[in-house]
């Protein structure tokens, strides 16, 4: 099996344990003591069930996970993990969640995978291979101005994003065609690459743990950038960032709320 193969065959496993365990009573806990950033136990028994099933087939690559785990010191090769992005809508039984897994080489995203197993949506991306929905090619949509366009904005937790949240909620009431917040900053993302939305712009996010869903949307023929308008990098520090199906969406979205 090749590691594509493997990797959605691990992902999808992985899927059916978060079912599972969705199923009965699980414990959640805040992070550093934000009521509103939590973590559950089904995400530690999705991440340890992804780190050993890594670990085992590939022993010499790097892990990294957003919830905590460094198996390998990073190397050439190196595995990004988030085992449940949008952690409060699972503990809510929100089907908008997911199971990231990529593979970085020498930092860069080379192939991932972004999985929903509550609606089985798969989203996958081999690098200069294309993106893909189960199985099928998808591209982002060819819409460039922003009245026509449907954003993604999440605004984070923290009270300096406040103002700007609110300011940027308003102005894009006035300047795009529909706004709304899902709260999974992969699936978001996919849902750009897949054509869904025009954009979908996060006030602080960390990227490393999300890498698969940034390959799925460069392989769709989107981009993501800072809030200086420049290409955004893989980091575990959070940023702001502008996810958008061109750079047209993009320049206009940071020159109107960055």
């Amino acid at each position: 099996m090749n590691c594509y193969d493997f990797i959605i065959k691990t992902i999808q496993d992985a899927g059916e344990l978060a079912l599972m365990c969705s199923k009965e009573a699980f414990m959640v806990t805040a992070k550093n003591n934000d009521t509103r950033d939590i973590v559950t136990a089904v995400d530690i028994a999705v991440n340890d069930f992804l780190v050993d099933a890594l670990k085992k087939e590939f022993p010499t690559y790097g892990i990294y996970s957003e919830e905590g785990s460094s198996e390998t010191e990073a190397g050439e090769y190196m595995w990004a993990i988030d085992p449940i992005d949008g952690s409060s809508n699972f503990a809510r039984h929100i089907p908008h969640f997911a199971i990231c897994v990529g593979l970085l080489h020498k930092g860069v995203p080379v192939l991932g995978v972004v999985y929903n197993p509550v609606t089985r949506e798969l989203f996958s991306f081999k690098k200069g291979e294309g993106a893909y929905l189960n199985g099928k090619r998808i591209e982002v949509s060819k819409i460039t101005d922003l009245k026509d366009s449907s954003i993604l904005l999440h605004a984070g937790r923290k009270p300096e994003l406040w103002q700007w949240g609110g300011e940027s909620y308003t102005k894009l009431l006035e300047h795009a065609k529909k706004t709304t917040n899902l709260g999974g900053s992969a699936l978001d993302a996919c849902f750009v690459a897949a054509g869904r939305v025009e954009a979908n712009i996060y006030g602080r996010l960390s990227t490393m743990d999300i890498a698969s869903a940034f390959g799925i949307l460069y392989e769709a023929g989107g981009v993501a950038v800072g809030v200086d308008g420049k290409p955004a990098t893989l980091s575990t520090e959070p940023k702001k960032i502008f996810m958008a199906n061109n750079q047209k969406v993009a320049n206009k979205l940071v020159g109107l709320l960055g």
